[in-house]
């Protein structure tokens, strides 16, 4: 089954619309946004700025206007400021990562770099642990994209 069949699965049951499905990249985002169990204002201005840039992405490769910002907004509400359910967030985050999405490919590296940034974004208590800025929820969850994206480390050099 391929990437559109899955969703259309999920949309049926999630009530999800057609648009939703370009916005799939978003969703590793919107998983670390929710990793601590709250939406905070940097985290979500990291996403907005991801989102811009991914609307003129898809315009830019379809040579047409695919999204709008209604579309844009509309899935904003129903996912970076209400909490979905973590089982629509795994199954949707699996689309997503398919590997039969070549979309994905070209901005896999992009989504991580921006899942740090929002994962770096907040902290839930001052003062906090050295290694405390990034909590394990979220490591957690970076090592899992990470994983998931299918990124080789490089190789060991022996520095520290």
């Amino acid at each position: 089954m391929n990437a559109q069949e899955k969703f259309d699965q999920l949309k049926t049951e999630f009530n999800l619309k057609d648009s939703d499905f370009y916005f799939l990249d978003l969703i590793p985002l919107i998983c670390m946004i929710w990793a601590d169990g709250d939406n905070q204002d940097p985290e979500l201005q990291i996403l907005y700025h991801f989102v811009i840039k991914h609307i003129a992405y898809l315009d830019k490769e379809a040579g047409i206007h695919v999204v709008s910002t209604d579309d844009a907004t509309d899935f904003l509400d129903r996912f970076a400021h209400s909490k979905p359910s973590s089982r629509l967030l795994d199954e949707l985050r699996s689309i997503a990562v398919d590997s039969d999405r070549k979309t994905f490919e070209a901005v896999k590296k992009t989504v991580f770099d921006y899942c740090l940034d929002i994962a770096a974004a907040c902290v839930t208590q001052y003062p906090y642990d050295i290694r405390g800025r990034i909590l394990d929820s979220e490591k957690e969850l970076l090592i899992t994209l990470f994983h998931e994206f299918n990124f080789v480390p490089e190789k060991e050099t022996g520095a520290c």
